[in-house]
Parts: structure tokens; sequence; C-alpha cells
């Protein structure tokens, strides 16, 4: 599938609309409204697809901000300069 959709979560809980798609080298962003508030066009394939993983990134990040794993993330203070 070459078109992909996002819900892009903004301040104040406003909610972005997000479509890229790889074949025809775009991305538009639609605030809440439906009103276009940017597009991008003439993009290669890679171009959209790394936008595209550099958005999941940045958004995951966001909503995953908090440790969940305590083999991740020990407790204790480590110092790897002290022997």
């Amino acid at each position: 599938m070459a078109e992909n959709i996002w819900a892009w979560l903004q301040a104040k809980g406003r909610i972005f609309k997000v479509i890229s798609n790889t074949q025809t080298g775009t991305i538009k962003v639609y605030d809440e409204k439906g009103n276009m508030v940017m597009e991008k066009k003439n993009m290669s394939r890679k171009q959209v697809e790394i936008v595209e993983e550099s958005f999941l990134s940045v958004v995951a990040k966001k909503l995953n901000s908090e440790p969940t794993s305590e083999k991740k993330y020990p407790q204790e203070r480590f110092d790897p300069m002290v022997g």
C-alpha cells in the first residue's frame, strides 16, 4: 500500500491528520477542521519513507517516554569508572 494515514496528536488535544504517499511522493497535513496546513511534493519514495520512519520514531518516543522494563533501566546506579 502506497498511502498511509496517521493521527498526529498536538498540544491542547488537537489531532492533525497526516497522509503520506510513496507512489506520488507527497505528504499532506490537515488540521482537525480538514484544512491543509502543509504539503510536501515531488519527494522520492525513499524521502517519504524516511519521513514516515522519523515521524513514528518521534511520536513513539513522546508516547513511551516512561521506562517500562526494569531490566532495561536498573534501579541501582552504575558507574563504569568504579572497579
